[in-house]
């Protein structure tokens, strides 16, 4: 069985204009969370949320060619990687500046009242994501953003399975 995300992927790899914006548009919502939670307080005072969703997209789309789906996370997992890279050169550029300030909702049939709910709750989980501590913060991007296993969130963070399995625990109960 298909998913919506690899029938988008497969029509737009064939041409499909409407395919393609419906592929990006699929995954915006979380990628812009990824974002925030990504940015941390400190990087969002010189960075904006949708602008490096627009950068990260702009660099996915000149990349498009090359992606491949292979699961169901495949495409929000690729993105976030190019999210993750957008984000790690603009730290590199405000830290070698030394503190120069610079400065999505998924279509959906639901009426007005549905999408604002889930504004609302966007804003919510990005603000509670916020409040967490930067271990908590990375594990959960890494487990529930780009899909690792306890495994691989482990070997990116330089502790064991069992210690991330107990970060995950700890995190998700800090986040409420």
């Amino acid at each position: 069985m298909s998913t919506a995300s690899k029938l988008l992927w497969e029509r737009a790899r064939a041409g499909d204009r409407t395919a393609y914006d419906q592929l990006f548009a699929l995954h915006r919502e979380r990628a812009l969370l990824f974002v925030r939670a990504r940015l941390g307080p400190g990087l969002r005072a010189h960075l904006d949320s949708m602008d490096v969703l627009q950068d990260a997209y702009l660099a996915a789309h000149r990349d498009f060619g090359k992606f491949e789906h292979t699961d169901d996370g495949a495409f929000l997992r690729w993105l976030c990687r190019i999210i993750e890279n957008r984000l790690r050169d603009g730290k590199d550029y405000f830290g070698a500046r030394k503190r120069q300030a610079v400065e999505l909702p998924r279509p959906t049939p639901d009426g007005p009242e549905t999408e604002a709910g889930r504004a609302e709750h966007r804003r919510k989980v990005a603000d509670a994501l916020d409040q967490l501590e930067e271990d908590h913060r990375k594990v959960l991007l890494l487990r529930y953003f780009e899909g690792l296993s306890a495994e691989e969130a482990g070997e990116a963070l330089g502790r064991s399975a069992g210690a991330i399995r107990s970060l995950t625990a700890r995190a998700l109960a800090e986040l409420g």
